[in-house]
């Protein structure tokens, strides 16, 4: 069975679906593992993504549960 793109775009719902209280409190615990992490991490390691070490300092001081506004959907 094959569906072409124009009917698979028609039928497709592309609006994100709003988050439960796990998937949310999941978001908080990657944001804060992924804080330690840009922390603990090089000033090589950092000039290879373009951030400098005070900008990763300052991410890692955000609490968890302030995730980024795109993963709030």
């Amino acid at each position: 069975m094959s569906i072409s793109a124009h009917t698979a775009i028609q039928h497709t719902n592309c609006e994100p679906k709003p988050l439960g209280l796990w998937a949310k409190l999941g978001q908080m615990l990657a944001a804060g593992k992924q804080r330690r992490q840009l922390r603990a991490a090089d000033d090589h390691l950092l000039a290879d993504i373009g951030i400098t070490r005070h900008e990763a300092e300052s991410e890692a001081r955000q609490p968890m549960w302030n995730v980024p506004n795109h993963w709030r959907n």
